[in-house]
């Protein structure tokens, strides 16, 4: 039984804001990062999150505890539109997850363009090839994961520090989306309802300081983390199933293992095969009397470690049952769907907090060969699933159990924005002077949420339309000026006032109070001064250099963010997204009575959260320069043009 009768999951969906690095070995001098996000990953992310709010009670429950969330792997999620490159006809119509392909699914052939199921019989005239990487559960799609390698030099943590040390890293590329179902349990569906409102809204307050991976360096990990339904936060089911979840007395079924499973043999040690009879405990243990067979198996061994941050230090390695292992099975009782979530809410082996051992149930594949399904990328689609409009908490549910959804939704679930006319008129809302405390830090939350994307786009348009000037620039000296700006800063102008100093050169002798590690090199600072920015609407290009160090001076970011904002008709996205949530405007459209489209309300609060939008414009532009680089090295395209 579960300590906790009540279980849920909150779909979570990622949107990599920078480069991700998630260690697959303990190599110092080599990353190479998975193509998913494991459960410990996000595991840290929340409790840095919770240790930077203060919230030391949820520290102790949600994380070190474990008896409240259990966490999951990420893996890519293919939304409808996404991809351009996809044909239209093999575009889903909803937003799919793809997971770790199964075991007994290969291509027959060396190129073969059909896949078969090797657990219905193989023909030993036929060279087969397994299908790596990762499947939707309907096999219409395959996911390929964009990664960049670079070879870099970094000091040493040890030895000689006054020589660099080469580094070569592999990285997922950022503009991806992934998608985790985090396992929530409580006393009772009320409680599990409470719990998924509270992580939701520790989610949204960390919005633009969270990271995952290998974040504490070189700026990697930064990542934007939105329920993938806002409005309806919780679900039945460990994975959205296509088809109807009812197996008759007799009908097969595979168990797909979706993480590393960690399991013990007979002797104590760690055992990859012990997975057949841990499937067959928990079956004897949930469903007693089911008459439970195997009928087939495929299971394979790779070691799982971990580079603990903490302690700066590799975790002790030990050997597990990868993802993708499927055991087949026949239940003489037959299978509900309830009884399928309750094996599905019991993960396998240990260190499930950290999300091992976690596994679906799926039917069986048609017999005989089909198509080899076509690849997409998991890109963001536009619009994309975001917040509500406000952090209020949805009118409560009837009592009981999480509600099932439909097997085959009815409708695309694409998620958009609500329409302007369907934003409902309010009245004024007061000033901070009287009692409203309260209000008026929801307003400021939600123009910010609201401005936290536009600027962002915003950066980007900038980095692609300058995409010729910023030649003298190289991604690894963007890179340091994002670990300037990601040093743990006490205030927004501090950030700033580092950033400018670095650039202009003047950071010797400053380094502590800058946050920076070293001065530039008069070779980058040069560089700086011959790159060139081009800015909509604004005469002439200007140099990087002068750019960024006018923020220099601490008292220059409201100077500078006006100067730099976007600006309608060039940029007409930020004030429409400002206008939308602004609770002063009854109709939710941008005013006409101000050249920068926002209302009185709006502009005061613009005028106080200057500091706060111009270091994520500047940040946001070291990262999205970055990309533009890379792509220009490579020699491919730009999507915006500029190159």
């Amino acid at each position: 039984m579960n300590p906790l009768p009540a279980s849920g999951y909150l779909p979570l969906r990622y949107v990599l804001t920078d480069t991700l690095a998630v260690r697959t070995s303990l190599d110092p001098l080599r990353i190479d990062s998975e193509h998913s996000i494991g459960g410990r990953a996000q595991r840290g992310m929340l409790a840095a999150a919770l240790r930077r709010a203060g919230r030391e009670r949820e520290l102790l429950d949600w994380v070190a505890r474990g008896d409240r969330i259990r966490f999951a792997p990420a893996y890519p999620r293919l939304e409808p539109g996404a991809d351009p490159g996809l044909p239209a006809d093999s575009a889903p119509a909803r937003a799919l997850v793809a997971y770790p392909a199964p075991a007994h699914l290969y291509t027959p052939g060396k190129n073969g363009d059909t896949t078969v199921d090797v657990f219905a019989g193989t023909d030993p005239a036929t060279p087969y090839r397994a299908v790596r990487g990762h499947v939707t559960l309907d096999r219409s799609l395959r996911a390929a994961v964009r990664t960049t390698a670079e070879q870099y030099l970094g000091r040493s943590r040890t030895g000689d520090r006054s020589q660099g040390v080469p580094f070569f890293a592999t990285t997922v590329d950022p503009g991806q989306v992934f998608e985790a179902r985090w396992q929530l349990l409580a006393a009772d569906s009320g409680s599990l309802r409470d719990l998924a409102e509270r992580v939701a809204e520790v989610l949204d307050e960390a919005d633009g300081t969270l990271t995952l991976g290998s974040g504490g360096t070189r700026a990697h990990g930064g990542v934007s983390v939105a329920p993938a339904d806002p409005h309806r936060l919780l679900s039945p089911d460990r994975v959205a199933h296509p088809h109807t979840r009812h197996w008759p007395p007799g009908a097969p079924l595979d168990l797909l293992l979706l993480s590393p499973a960690l399991l013990v043999g007979e002797e104590g040690q760690s055992s990859p095969r012990a997975l057949v009879p841990a499937v067959l405990d928990l079956l004897a243990r949930r469903l007693p009397g089911s008459g439970a067979r195997v009928l087939a198996h495929h299971v394979e061994a790779g070691l799982l470690g971990a580079y603990h941050r903490g302690y700066r230090g590799p975790m002790a390695q030990r050997w597990a049952a990868v993802p993708g292992a499927v055991v087949r099975l026949r239940l003489d009782g037959g299978l509900t769907a309830d009884q399928a979530r309750d094996l599905e809410a019991h993960p396998l082996g240990e260190r499930v907090v950290d999300g091992h051992g976690q596994f679906t149930l799926l039917p069986v594949p048609p017999g005989g060969p089909r198509p080899l399904a076509p690849t997409a990328v998991p890109l963001a689609a536009a619009p994309s699933a975001g917040r509500p409009p406000a952090r209020v908490p949805p009118p409560p549910a009837p009592a009981g159990a999480v509600p099932a959804a439909p097997a085959v939704p009815e409708v695309p679930e694409v998620l958009e924005a609500p329409a302007v006319s369907a934003v409902p008129a309010v009245p004024a809302v007061p000033t901070a002077t009287g009692g409203e405390g309260g209000l008026e830090e929801l307003y400021d939350e939600l123009l910010w949420n609201a401005a936290s994307r536009p600027v962002r786009d915003h950066a980007r348009s900038l980095a692609r339309d300058s995409a010729r000037g910023l030649a003298p620039l190289t991604p690894s000296l963007l890179g340091r000026l994002r670990e300037v700006v990601g040093h743990p800063h006490r205030t927004p102008e501090d950030a700033l006032t580092a950033l400018g100093r670095t650039v202009s050169g003047r950071a010797r002798g400053r380094a502590d109070r800058a946050g920076t590690h070293k001065a530039l090199h008069d070779r980058a600072v040069r560089a700086l001064a011959g790159a060139r920015l081009s800015r909509p609407g604004r005469p002439g290009p200007v140099s990087v250099q002068s750019w960024l160090g006018a923020l220099a001076d601490g008292g220059a970011a409201a100077e500078w963010w006006r100067d730099n904002r976007p600006e309608p008709p060039d940029s007409p996205a930020y004030s429409r997204a400002l206008a939308a949530v602004d609770l002063s405007l009854p109709d939710g459209l941008p005013p006409r009575d101000h050249p920068s489209g926002l209302s009185s309300r709006a502009r005061v609060w613009e005028r106080r959260a200057a500091p706060r939008l111009a270091l994520l414009l500047a940040s946001s532009w070291l990262s999205e320069a970055g990309v533009v680089l890379r792509a220009a090295q490579e020699g491919r395209h730009d999507p915006g043009g500029g190159g």
